[in-house]
């Protein structure tokens, strides 16, 4: 799988640099951005490494998934990230968005343009997102681009040092190529 750049009404979608260190380093160190990440914030001495690897996976060489940096078309302000990982039988989506971007649309329209990558370039048959339950926020972009809630899973994942550690329930969501279809032959 080739890096393929893209484009929405609104933002671009470019492979990461290392000048995108302050911001990235900006929303991974914040304890409310990341909230309902498992790792849960990094440390400082990890941003570096986390910054490597998203440039590692935005070569052009052959790789398992698409990392993006989603870039603002208004003022090319880096405001978060999109990412499709092309697991076998089972693509998932997921995104980060900096929280002085959150309830603009922002993520809806990362979602959406991650849907469109999987089904209408790359042919995926079915693409998945989890979520935290608590993340009220990221489940309801998942049901706003047409995805259904598949699995309710009790206690399953580990909450971050911001939610005390404790065991937190998962939502796994899903959508089939032909539903996707379907919702843009009507819409």
């Amino acid at each position: 799988m080739k890096f393929i750049e893209l484009e929405s009404e609104r933002l671009i979608y470019r492979k990461f640099k290392e000048d995108d260190f302050p911001i990235v380093f900006d929303w991974t160190t914040n304890a409310e951005n990341l909230k309902y990440w498992e790792e849960g914030p990094l440390k400082e001495s990890q941003v570096d490494g986390y910054i490597n690897w998203l440039i590692f996976n935005t070569k052009d060489e052959e790789g398992f998934h698409y990392e993006y940096a989603v870039v603002r078309k208004s003022d090319n302000k880096l405001i978060g990230s999109a990412t499709l990982m092309h697991l076998p039988d089972k693509p998932e989506l997921g995104w980060t968005l900096h929280r002085d971007y959150w309830r603009q649309g922002y993520g809806t329209e990362m979602g959406k343009t991650m849907l469109q990558l999987g089904f209408d370039i790359l042919n995926f048959r079915r693409i998945i997102a989890v979520c935290n339950a608590l993340n009220v926020g990221s489940y309801k972009i998942m049901e706003h681009i047409g995805m259904r809630r598949e699995g309710h899973f009790i206690k399953s994942r580990r909450g971050n040092s911001a939610l005390n550690h404790e065991w937190c329930d998962e939502f796994i969501y899903a959508i089939l190529q032909e539903e996707w279809i379907a919702a843009k032959d009507i819409g």
